[in-house]
């Protein structure tokens, strides 16, 4: 659909609408094209942040083994399960 512009609504709190309305003062844009701007800036940071910065997970076992007093078995020594 070329030439159509499409809506977001989007509720924001009283902050972060200060926020934008000031930007677009001291910028002299409009308050959707400084959205606009801070999407594409955003956007990809929030992505990146949000993608790798997880550390990996862990098991259950290997969690219990940072509790002091809690009896640590050996893993091998436990046969697998023969139900697949």
């Amino acid at each position: 659909m070329k030439g159509r512009n499409s809506l977001l609504p989007i509720p924001v709190e009283p902050e972060l609408k200060g926020l934008i309305e000031e930007a677009a003062a001291k910028t002299k844009l409009s308050q959707a094209d400084v959205m606009r701007c801070a999407l594409r800036l955003g956007v990809p940071e929030l992505v990146k942040r949000l993608n790798g910065s997880r550390p990996p997970r862990r098991n259950f076992a290997d969690y219990l083994g940072l509790f002091s007093g809690v009896v640590n078995r050996n893993r091998e020594l436990v046969k697998p399960s023969r139900v697949k």
